[in-house]
């Protein structure tokens, strides 16, 4: 594979405080953000490039500055799951932050062209090193992480494909959801019924048949690769069972 083209942190201007928004670095000072940047470097990855994959060594961390990734990870019967999407300001590649001998857990890509800043093993040890309030975070941050898996497994439980389906949808709404101003919500990055069908861990068949029976009821429209909640109430209740 391929590496992504690396581009020097300093030449995109990046500023610390789209650090601050991140919970990994929270309760570091604006002067040491600066410093944990220059450790850092950019790279681009076209869209569907991808930035690591499953079983590879866990050897840097990545911040996504602009785009959106999507994490994927095979079923046991061979098909495609997506685990969850990754937006602007989220974390990337988490397992590397115990140190040596981790592996990625799951093959990470770009959904459209995206930009990073990325850090090595070594960047990563600097940076644990001299800013011991990271080590604290870095321990929230994969808890958070272990309970997004938990919770993807609970979804995952629901013996109804329509409940599956509404749980994965208001989870992207609550993600990447925009308001728009009937009361409707726009989830705000290219998304396939294919995608759908995936993080719901279905067919491509029965999503399409469930969406479509959404759409005639007014509960979602789509076109373009783009996914609109009509009534964002209608579909809690069929994710409530």
């Amino acid at each position: 594979m391929t590496d992504p083209p690396r581009v020097p942190a300093a030449t995109l201007r990046l500023d610390p405080a789209s650090l601050q928004e991140v919970p990994f670095f929270s309760g570091v000072d604006r002067q040491a953000l600066a410093g944990l940047l220059r450790l850092g470097h950019t790279q681009r990855l076209p869209k569907e490039g991808i930035l690591f994959e499953r079983g590879a060594e866990a050897s840097s961390l990545h911040l996504l500055l602009q785009g959106r990734l999507k994490v994927v990870q095979a079923a046991p019967e061979g098909r495609q799951v997506i685990l969850r999407f990754v937006g602007p300001h989220e974390l990337a590649g988490v397992y590397a932050l115990p140190g040596a001998g981790q592996r990625y857990p799951a093959t990470v890509s770009a959904v459209v062209d995206s930009v990073l800043l990325s850090w090595d093993r070594i960047a990563l040890g600097l940076m644990l090193e001299r800013h011991p309030q990271l080590a604290l975070n870095a321990m929230g941050t994969l808890g958070h992480r272990a309970q997004e898996a938990h919770d993807r497994l609970r979804e995952a439980s629901a013996d109804r494909v329509e409940r599956r389906l509404a749980l994965t949808l208001l989870r992207l709404v609550r993600q990447a959801g925009t308001q728009e101003q009937d009361g409707a919500v726009c989830i705000g990055f290219p998304l396939t019924r294919q995608d759908l069908a995936e993080m719901a861990g279905t067919t491509l068949h029965t999503a399409s048949r469930i969406l479509s029976g959404w759409e005639h009821a007014g509960i979602l429209s789509g076109g373009r690769m783009r996914v609109t909640v009509r009534d964002p109430q209608a579909l809690a209740r069929i994710a409530q069972g």
